[in-house]
C-alpha cells in the first residue's frame, strides 16, 4: 500500500469529529468516542435553549456526564507521531480549506449555511451576516436536526395511517360494489322467475338488465379510479417522507463539519413539508334497479298482515284493527307474557310465514326513525338483540332521518335517492329471498339480503322506534286491494 495513502487513512482515525483536524488534548467521553478538549468545552459552553439540557456525545448522541471526561494520553501520542510522519512526507495536516482564500475554515455563516474562513467572514459577502465559530453552532444544528426528524417521523405515522385507511376503504367499497352488482342480478333473475310463473312476456327484461349492469360497471370503474389514485398518491407521499427521514438520519450520524454543508436547505425542506390529504370521494352509487310493472306482479302475492298486540313492547300502542302501531307517551301496564318484547320498541305480525311468497307495504310517512322486515319466530324477546340474520333478524332501518341501513352496522349504508314514504317487503320463502322496495320511487329496489336457508318460521317485524321530533306518526300496514 502506498505510504501516503496509509497515512491518509490513519489521519482520518485520529481526527476530531467536530473540527475535523488532528486531535488536540484528546478527551474520551462515556460512550468511548474521543474529541478535542477545546472543541468539547466550546460546544458545551454554548447557552442552552432548554433549562433541562442533557449532555450527549456529539457523534452518537449517547448521554454523557462531563465530570467523567478522561484524557486519552495514548491516542495523543499516536496523533503526534502521525503529525511528524506527515511532515516527513512533506504533507500538511488535513483540514477543511477555503477554496477562495486557501485558509482553514473555522466559522459558519448562518444566513448562507456555509463554512467560511477568517478572510471570508470579513468579506463584503458575509460582513453583515451572523458568522459564528464552528463549535458554537454544533449543539444548535444538532438540536434542529433532532426536531426535524421528530416532526417527519410523526408525519410518517400520519401518512401511513392515511394510506392504510384508504386501502381498507377501497377494499370495503369493492365488496360493497360487488354486493350491489349481485343484488341487481338477483333482482332481474327474480323478476324473470315471477314473470315466467305468471306466464307473462319479458322480452324487454334482458335489455333492461344489460343496460343497468353496464351503467353500474361504468360508475364503479370511475369511483375505483378515484380511490386508487388517492391511494397511489398516499404511497408516493409516504415514500418521499421515508427518503427525507433517511437523509436526515444519515446527516445526523456524520461528523459535525461534514454535516454542516447544505444543512439549512435540508431544514427548510422539512419546514415546508405538509401532509397531503386525499380528495373526498362520494361512494354512493346512483345506478339502481327499476323494473316496469314489478309492483303489479308483487301485489299478486299480497299478504293480509296484522299486528300481534301480545308481542308489543309496553310503550307501543296497537290500533283496534291491528294495522297501525305508534309509540305511546307512557308505559302501559301489560302482562309480561313470553311473546312480549321487554327491551325494544318492537311488535310482530301474527301470521307465521313458512312457505310461499308474501308481499306487504307499510306507510312510514315522514318518520325520522323506523325499522321493518321479518324475524325468526324463536328470537330472544327479553334480552339484548342484534338486528342481523345471524341472530334471526332481516331488517332495514332508518336512523336520524337520513341514515338507512340493512341489519346492523356491519352492513353498508343504503343509498336512497328518494326518501321512501311507503316501503314494500317481499318474502319468497323457498328462494330464501327477503327484499325491500321504495314504493314512493316507482317500486325501486332498496336491498336484498344475501340468500341463505331460513332457520324456521318467520314473522313480520315492525318498529316505530322512539317518539322524538318528526317521529310521532304511526307505522301503518297498507291495503293493496285497491289502487293508491
Amino acid at each position: 500500500m502506498d505510504p501516503a495513502a496509509l497515512v491518509e487513512a490513519i489521519e482520518e482515525e485520529v481526527a476530531c469529529p467536530i473540527c475535523m483536524t488532528f486531535l488536540r488534548d484528546p478527551m474520551s467521553v462515556d460512550c468511548g468516542h474521543t474529541f478535542c478538549n477545546r472543541c468539547l468545552s466550546r460546544l458545551w459552553e454554548v447557552p442552552r435553549e432548554s433549562q433541562n439540557y442533557d449532555y450527549t456525545c456529539p457523534l452518537c448522541c449517547a448521554p454523557v456526564q462531563p465530570e467523567n471526561l478522561r484524557p486519552n494520553w495514548q491516542l495523543a501520542s499516536v496523533v503526534e507521531k502521525v503529525r511528524l510522519l506527515k511532515l516527513c512526507l512533506g504533507k500538511e495536516p488535513k483540514g477543511d480549506m477555503c477554496e477562495l482564500h486557501g485558509k482553514q475554515v473555522q466559522a459558519f455563516c448562518k444566513e448562507d449555511g456555509l463554512m467560511v474562513c477568517e478572510a471570508c467572514s470579513h468579506s463584503p459577502e458575509h460582513e453583515a451576516h451572523c458568522v459564528v465559530p464552528m463549535e458554537a453552532v454544533a449543539w444548535e444544528y444538532k438540536w434542529k436536526l433532532h426536531e426535524a426528524l421528530e416532526y417527519l417521523r410523526k408525519e410518517e405515522i400520519k401518512a401511513w395511517t392515511l394510506e392504510v385507511s384508504e386501502r381498507q376503504r377501497t377494499a370495503n367499497w369493492k365488496i360493497q360494489a360487488e354486493t350491489q352488482k349481485q343484488s341487481i342480478m338477483w333482482e332481474f333473475e327474480k323478476y324473470r322467475r315471477l314473470l315466467n310463473d305468471q306466464e307473462l312476456p319479458g322480452q324487454q327484461l334482458d335489455k333492461d338488465a344489460a343496460a343497468a349492469l353496464a351503467s353500474l360497471e361504468q360508475e364503479q370503474s370511475e369511483l375505483l379510479h378515484k380511490l386508487e389514485w388517492n391511494h397511489s398518491e398516499l404511497v408516493r407521499q409516504r415514500e418521499a417522507l421515508c427518503k427525507m427521514i433517511t437523509e436526515l438520519e444519515e446527516r445526523a450520524q456524520r461528523p459535525f463539519r461534514c454535516a454542516l454543508p447544505g444543512i439549512q436547505e435540508v431544514l427548510n425542506r422539512t419546514k415546508s413539508w405538509s401532509l397531503w390529504m386525499p380528495e373526498p370521494v362520494c361512494l354512493e352509487m346512483k345506478t339502481d334497479c327499476r323494473m316496469l310493472g314489478l309492483r303489479e306482479i308483487l301485489k299478486t302475492y299480497a299478504a293480509d298482515v296484522r299486528l300481534d298486540p301480545d308481542t308489543a313492547y309496553c310503550r307501543l300502542i296497537v290500533s283496534e284493527d291491528r294495522k297501525c302501531v305508534r309509540y305511546g307517551d307512557t308505559q302501559q301496564n301489560l302482562p309480561d307474557n313470553p311473546e312480549r318484547f321487554y327491551r325494544y320498541n318492537i311488535v310482530l305480525g301474527s301470521q307465521c310465514l313458512s312457505s310461499g311468497r308474501h308481499y306487504w307495504e307499510v306507510e312510514v310517512g315522514d318518520r325520522a326513525e323506523w325499522g321493518l322486515g321479518v324475524c325468526s319466530e324463536d328470537v330472544d324477546r327479553k334480552e339484548v338483540v342484534y338486528l342481523s340474520p345471524q341472530y334471526g333478524f332481516w331488517v332495514i332501518r332508518l336512523r336520524n332521518g337520513a341514515e338507512y341501513r340493512a341489519g346492523t352496522d356491519a352492513y353498508p349504508r343504503l343509498t336512497l335517492p328518494v326518501p321512501p314514504r311507503r316501503v314494500g317487503v317481499f318474502l319468497d320463502y323457498e328462494a330464501h329471498d327477503i327484499s325491500f322496495y321504495n314504493v314512493t320511487d316507482n317500486c325501486s329496489h332498496i336491498f336484498t339480503f344475501p340468500r341463505s336457508p331460513f332457520p324456521g318460521r318467520l314473522l313480520p317485524y315492525f318498529s316505530p322506534c322512539y317518539s322524538v321530533c318528526a317521529n310521532t306518526a304511526p307505522l301503518t300496514i297498507c291495503s293493496l286491494d285497491s289502487e293508491d
